[in-house]
């Protein structure tokens, strides 16, 4: 009987704590409606040229606004050019037809398996398990690599030609090293995804949402002031002493708000440097340039002095013919 008791109690004093949130948070939500319409209804009025008495933010604040804004353009306008490092196969020359291709390969997989299937539990862990099949990377490196490979393979086949079978061991190298630039190039994708796409994104989402975040709260305060002003404008003598109360708190708001959020922008500006994660990502570019051509030296300075035939050696030293006096020149 106690444990029922006790019980009882617990529940009716959970349900009175969670009464007393709601009634609070509807409270503060009876509160915060009126609010918002003003400030809405304002800031509509506003932007149709309805209302021409705006308070004014500090030079100062403008001009950091403006930067802020600067930076995050380029942040954006670079992240929709360098996001093409994240796609693996933005360089294939034919990634529709060969995703047919894999899906049919797959599809006809499945059917496959199904048909050796002796359950409804087999066949439906078939339909739910993905391919175990090792995809290649979709890069037009890779591509050649592939080409030249089976091209190499179509040369042996002529054993008895030497012009074959130099041509396939050419075509072998080739491949080879086109394979080596696709895994360069899969490097420094990753390189420039991680150093950096990811780091301006970081930047977007934590330094830049923030100085968003207090801008935003400027608006809101300076929105709420001038409602202050007019409301304390348009008032009855009566009630001036109290809105005149109200405007010079919300002045105050406003005036720290504008305060803080300028100290905000400051530190994101001077603490952004797009120098230098550019820097990275061209460090990422120039590892893979450098290799690609290295390995793209080795192979044309290999294939030419194997195509070039050796100058003939001279094995007998020739005299110098000597006329007679007599005969004529």
């Amino acid at each position: 009987m106690s444990s029922f008791n006790s019980f009882t109690n617990s529940f009716s004093k959970t349900l009175s704590e969670l009464s007393s949130t709601v009634s609070q948070k509807t409270q503060e939500l009876s509160t915060n409606l009126p609010n918002l319409a003003q400030s809405t209804q304002r800031m509509v009025q506003e932007r149709l040229g309805q209302v021409t008495d705006i308070s004014q933010l500090p030079e100062e604040y403008l001009e950091l606004e403006m930067k802020l804004d600067s930076i995050k353009q380029i942040y954006d306008n670079f992240l929709a050019v360098s996001s093409v490092y994240e796609q693996q196969s933005y360089d294939y020359p034919y990634v529709a037809k060969e995703s047919l291709i894999e899906f049919s390969k797959t599809a006809a997989s499945k059917v496959e398996e199904l048909s050796h299937a002796s359950s409804a539990h087999e066949a439906q862990n078939i339909l739910t398990t993905s391919s175990t099949q090792i995809k290649e990377p979709k890069t037009l490196n890779f591509a050649l690599s592939k080409v030249a490979l089976k091209s190499s393979e179509h040369l042996n086949q002529f054993n008895d030609n030497e012009a074959f079978k130099s041509s396939a061991s050419a075509l072998l190298n080739f491949s080879n090293i086109q394979a080596k630039i696709a895994q360069a190039r899969l490097q420094q994708d990753l390189l420039i995804k991680q150093k950096f796409n990811d780091a301006l994104r970081h930047d977007l989402a934590t330094n830049i949402a923030k100085a968003t975040k207090v801008r935003k709260e400027v608006q809101s305060k300076r929105l709420q002031y001038d409602i202050a002003r007019t409301n304390l404008m348009n008032a009855k003598p009566e009630k001036e002493a109290s809105l005149r109360v109200q405007m010079e708190t919300l002045e105050d708001d406003f005036a720290q708000a504008t305060e803080h959020a300028t100290i905000v922008m400051q530190d994101v500006i001077d603490n952004s440097d797009i120098v230098s994660r550019v820097n990275e990502l061209a460090r990422a570019q120039l590892a893979y340039f450098e290799l690609s051509s290295s390995l793209m030296k080795e192979f044309t300075e290999g294939s030419t002095s194997a195509s070039i035939p050796a100058p003939p050696t001279t094995t007998e030293t020739s005299e110098p013919i000597e006329l007679d006096d007599d005969e004529d020149l």
